[in-house]
């Protein structure tokens, strides 16, 4: 059976010598899996469009089991993202939140619109981190999570100024009059606070212009990563370049002071 869907490579994995298995996203949020056959050999014309955020329509026969392409018709290879390390590593942890929140025999279009969204915001200038910080605030719920960041745990009040932690021992938000019942808890500007929840809630088309201090971002990248960690046990392996890329960036700015 000859298919025709329009998606997006969301992991790219070579296969023998020659040939490469791509996962695309497609237009209805359905994983699939497709075979490319001489897809590393130059003259096939595939070594650069069965790479992860190329956009196209995939043309491919499927029978049974895995799909084998038969064409490409690109739709936007989005070069920027994978050309800028900073970019292609928040970028590449939007694909990795997505693809793992999505079950094999699954088909949920919310995901590719969520997809769609981020590479477009990504394209038009908005910080990747905090596009990253959306993607994984969308998909919490998928992980089982709900997040609940509008009034005190404890104490039940709603007055956002006041809030300054998050407790994983309450499972909630809660003010400072509250803290000492949990030494533990993860100290947070109530700013953050109130913008992940602002962000969590507000649909996709609603989010429009997007500006929104550097310390914040880093505060609300630390907060969302951690949920992930205590509430579902998952780690991201796009992290990990990311913390050493911020590791490099920090020594790079100490030797400039030094000097």
């Amino acid at each position: 059976m000859l298919l025709k869907q329009n998606g997006i490579i969301i992991k790219a994995v070579d296969y023998g010598e020659s040939d490469r298995i791509i996962t695309v996203l497609n237009e209805y949020g359905a994983k699939i899996p497709i075979m490319v056959r001489r897809a590393k050999k130059i003259k096939s014309g595939y070594q650069a469009t069965t790479q992860p955020f190329v956009k196209a329509l995939f043309i491919y026969n499927k029978f049974r089991g895995m799909g084998t392409l038969n064409s490409v018709d690109v739709i936007n290879l989005n070069y920027d993202i994978r050309m800028d390390i900073f970019t292609n590593s928040y970028a590449s942890l939007c694909l990795e939140v997505i693809e793992r929140s999505i079950e094999n025999e699954e088909v949920e279009k919310g995901m590719y619109q969520l997809l769609n969204f981020a590479l477009d915001r990504i394209n038009e200038g908005v910080s990747p981190q905090l596009i990253a910080n959306i993607v994984m605030l969308k998909c919490l719920p998928r992980y089982g999570i709900t997040l609940e960041l509008e009034r005190c745990v404890i104490s039940h009040s709603s007055d956002a100024k006041t809030f300054s932690a998050y407790s994983f021992k309450y499972n909630g938000v809660i003010s400072k009059q509250m803290q000492h019942h949990d030494e533990h808890a993860v100290p947070l500007s109530n700013k953050t606070l109130y913008i992940t929840n602002l962000l969590q809630h507000l649909t996709l088309t609603q989010i429009n212009t997007l500006r929104i201090h550097q310390d914040i971002i880093d505060e609300m990248s630390m907060f969302i990563l951690m949920l992930y960690k205590e509430y579902v046990g998952m780690f991201f392996k796009s992290q990990r370049l990311i913390n050493q890329l911020k590791r490099t960036e920090i020594d790079l700015a100490s030797n400039d002071k030094n000097e």
